[in-house]
């Protein structure tokens, strides 16, 4: 399994925005191959830090995903999100 994970920091205010951002990519995720879930966590050790986790089978399958339609979904989403990194995970 392969894990995508974006650390970042949003207002307290924005969470039901970016809750309204994440169906959109959560939906187009679903219909693309290789796709298993996703989640998001909020940081008990840092305010207004989140992570958000998208699982996928292969890292193939994300990178597909991403390179089709990261930048029209980046471009669709509302929520002001300061990107803090981005990490890849790969199950052993």
């Amino acid at each position: 399994m392969f894990i995508h994970c974006v650390l970042f920091r949003i207002k307290r205010t924005d969470i039901p925005v970016y809750k309204r951002d994440c169906v959109i990519w959560k939906k187009e995720a679903r219909q693309y191959p290789g796709f298993i879930g996703y989640h998001t966590l909020r940081r008990v050790d840092k305010k207004g830090q989140y992570a958000s986790f998208y699982m996928w089978k292969k890292a193939a399958h994300h990178k597909r995903f991403m390179k089709a339609h990261h930048d029209r979904l980046v471009s669709l989403s509302h929520c002001p999100v300061q990107v803090l990194g981005y990490y890849n995970f790969q199950t052993v």
